[in-house]
């Protein structure tokens, strides 16, 4: 079951608990506060006063798989899920939560996240949620994991890793990390096997777009699918024409365009199929499997549904908001309003519903 799947049955049913989520509340509830960041888990005041916290049975709820569902419990032994069937008997020293009438569900996990990144490779702008607030945030909502995306420092996978290390001490709950490329050559060829043989990294990421930021050419692009290829890494694309973008919004100024709106009107939803069916295409050359981060048009999807279609391995990323908000908001006469609803690359789609389903469809 897709993280979709579960924000679908999110909004279908009320009572949801989150396996994980309750963990932390439940023990930090206990103790009446929100353990700081800093804190580790199982230390006194936060999650480790007593053995009771860390042993607990959600009793009589409807346990919901990723296969099926049924009323069952769920024992959880030092933050383990150790056991998941009807009646489970347990001592007195476990805490024991009633969900009779809900529904328990594992934790959400969001695969694309940019929390403190520098924003466009710029040391002055970044993200607004750091590693702390942002996963606060996600945990509220019972997202419980997310992988975040490694940017190198001045083209080193290695000094971007060890910067991401850094700002992820402030963690308060799972991650793991994808890697952006930006450039190429023999030494992000071999920075990339380390990435993958001794830090955990499997995915690496290359942008279509944001041209003269970090956007790649099509001849590094085969670089990159061949090297993913070699380590069984998984390819990933920000898929849009970054020169024909350059050239939408060069267009936007000489017209006079340069309210938010002009963002949409400079990159159109088929130069967003362009890149997406160049990507599959030199994948599918190279024969190694694609993932297509958030897609946003039905053009796209398209070409990913008639990729899939004829046996190739590729992905398509449906984002939330994007299943839910359209470009609207772009065209609101305040400026604040405009930008603060709607500026993202993609811009939102303006056929939603057929989006939506055209995305549900390939789940």
């Amino acid at each position: 079951m897709g993280f979709v799947n579960l924000l679908t049955m999110a909004k279908r049913f009320t009572g949801i608990i989150a396996i994980l989520l309750l963990l932390r509340l439940t023990t930090a509830s206990a103790s009446h506060e929100f353990c700081d960041a800093r804190m580790g888990y199982n230390v006194v005041g936060c999650g480790g006063s007593d053995s009771s916290s860390r042993r607990i049975l959600i009793k009589g709820g409807t346990v919901v798989n990723a296969h099926h569902q049924e009323v069952a419990d769920v024992y959880i032994d030092d933050g383990i899920i150790a056991d998941v069937k009807p009646n489970i008997m347990v001592g007195d020293e476990v805490t024991v939560i009633d969900a009779t009438g809900k529904f328990v569900m594992p934790g959400g996990i969001d695969p694309h996240t940019h929390l403190e990144m520098e924003f466009m490779g710029t040391d002055s702008t970044e993200t607004i949620d750091d590693f702390f607030s942002g996963q606060a945030a996600a945990l509220a909502g019972g997202t419980t994991m997310h992988i975040d995306f490694v940017m190198p420092v001045n083209g080193s996978l290695s000094l971007g890793f060890k910067a991401y290390v850094e700002k992820a001490k402030k963690s308060c709950m799972d991650y793991g990390f994808h890697m952006t490329i930006t450039k190429w050559d023999d030494t992000v060829a071999r920075e990339m096997e380390i990435m993958v043989k001794e830090k955990g990294i499997n995915s690496f990421k290359f942008f279509l777009a944001y041209k003269g930021i970090v956007m790649i050419n099509d001849e590094l692009l085969l670089e990159g699918l061949k090297k993913c290829k070699s380590l069984g890494a998984l390819a990933m694309v920000h898929a849009e024409n970054g020169d024909a973008v350059f050239e939408g919004q060069k267009r936007m100024i000489e017209l006079g365009i340069t309210g938010p709106e002009g963002h949409a009107l400079s990159r159109p939803p088929l130069l967003e199929a362009e890149a997406t069916a160049r990507a599959i295409r030199l994948a599918g050359f190279i024969n190694t499997p694609l993932y297509i981060v958030h897609v946003m048009s039905i053009d796209a999807m398209e070409e990913i549904a008639k990729a899939r279609k004829l046996g190739q391995r590729v992905v398509g990323e449906p984002v939330v908001s994007g299943l839910v908000l359209n470009d609207s908001g772009l065209w609101d006469p305040d400026f604040n309003i405009a930008a603060k609803q709607g500026l993202i690359s993609f811009p939102f789609s303006s056929f939603l519903v057929l989006l939506f389903l055209s995305l549900w469809s390939l789940l």
